[in-house]
């Protein structure tokens, strides 16, 4: 019995975040474009985000916001998407890669230098701009790899 519930354990795929967060915040924005960054803005948590199979626009949008959110994120700069057609997950997932500290974007962003493994493990790249952001008509059959950056705005920090 002990061996089930330690192998049980073992494979569990839920990731637990210990980085760093802020308090909550009521509402984020999101952005495609690096260069949009306010100067006033840091990151503190690189991600990538795995989508439940046939999630929408809109179903997508709902939980990075909803995530970002509860980090206490209240700007997030979306990457690259990337089909993962043989994921066929049923739940949203995250999986986070720091940084150990939180740095001014503008000053210190070195690009999407985070998660390789996974990325490239990935299919084919998908276009997930502002045309499908948040669009409750447009689905997408297989789950999804999003690049994202969580990042505080509007404090010295």
């Amino acid at each position: 019995m002990l061996l089930t519930i330690l192998l049980t354990a073992c494979s569990s795929r839920e990731t637990v975040y210990e980085g760093i967060r802020f308090p909550e915040t009521s509402t984020s924005k999101v952005t495609f474009q690096e260069h949009t960054i306010p100067a006033d803005c840091s990151a503190f948590s690189h991600l990538l985000m795995n989508t439940r199979m046939n999630s929408s626009g809109q179903d997508i949008a709902t939980a990075m916001h909803l995530e970002a959110q509860e980090k206490g994120a209240d700007l997030v700069l979306v990457g690259m998407a990337r089909a993962m057609v043989e994921a066929e997950l049923e739940a949203n997932r995250y999986d986070y890669y720091g940084p150990e500290y939180v740095y001014n974007f503008n000053k210190t962003w070195l690009g999407w230098k985070f998660g390789f493994d996974a990325w490239n493990d990935a299919d084919n790249l998908i276009g997930l701009g502002t045309d499908r952001w948040g669009s409750a008509e447009i689905n997408f059959e297989h789950s999804l790899l999003i690049q994202a950056v969580f990042l505080r705005c509007g404090e010295e920090i």
